[in-house]
């Protein structure tokens, strides 16, 4: 899952994915789930290892493991792919940058950088969650307190995925679905990411209608076939 989230992001794609034969896990990253305090004592080294370990414990038991990440869990998902062995690698939303705006003078990064000594904490309501669905926004769980702090960790992590030497290390099939519309992660970014991944066999879904949480979203079963699609394909 991303930035602030938690699995409830997937909204009820895990289930359609056990549904068609496959052992699902959700994971929890560290620090969400518990407090934004707690989240914004988590550093990027933290998040790797949770996923690193999440890995090593379903390679142990599964012979065929696919790795799928959404937002920040999408920069994590390609630095772990990296790392460690993996089958597959879906790439939902994911946070290569941030999206730039028409009204940002300067790129979102820089600003984030140049205010975050000012404000510790920054406020996001519910109802700001960004899915194009306004009647679902209250139903996805995440913190709204967001720490300064860990909005730098998020942002390592995607200097860190956009790395030439990473994205050179990702030879297994790989699914990006992303929207174009996606106020929060960079499509421009994601789709400048895809490019560079030498794997021979990359499928790219662009999204017309659906933000940033593309499971919840108004193209939402499309989101669901490819996934399926694809992991039948690696099953196949």
């Amino acid at each position: 899952h991303g930035f602030s989230g938690t699995p409830n992001n997937f909204h009820d794609l895990p289930d359609q994915v056990a549904e068609a034969g496959w052992r699902v896990r959700v994971m929890l990253l560290p620090g969400h789930g518990t407090s934004p305090r707690e989240f914004e004592k988590t550093r990027a080294a933290q998040l790797r290892q949770g996923v690193l370990d999440e890995l090593a414990l379903l390679r142990e038991r599964y012979k065929t493991v696919v790795l799928a990440g959404h937002s920040m869990g999408g920069a994590l998902a390609t630095l772990t792919a990296s790392e460690a062995g993996v089958d597959g690698l879906i790439l939902a939303s994911p946070y290569f940058g941030i999206t730039r705006r028409w009204f940002f003078l300067l790129p979102p990064e820089t600003l984030i950088k140049t205010f975050s000594p000012l404000a510790r904490w920054v406020y996001t309501s519910p109802d700001s969650q960004p899915v194009n669905r306004k009647e679902i926004r209250r139903e996805i769980l995440s913190y709204h307190w967001i720490a300064s702090r860990s909005g730098l960790t998020a942002m390592s992590l995607a200097e860190a995925a956009n790395a030439p030497d990473v994205l050179a290390k990702i030879t297994v099939p790989v699914l990006l679905v992303h929207s174009k519309r996606d106020s929060v992660a960079d499509p421009k970014a994601a789709s400048r990411v895809f490019g560079q991944l030498p794997s021979t066999d990359k499928t790219a879904v662009w999204l017309e209608t659906s933000d940033h949480i593309i499971f919840w979203d108004y193209e939402r079963e499309q989101v669901a076939e490819a996934v399926l699609a694809f992991l039948n394909k690696i099953r196949g």
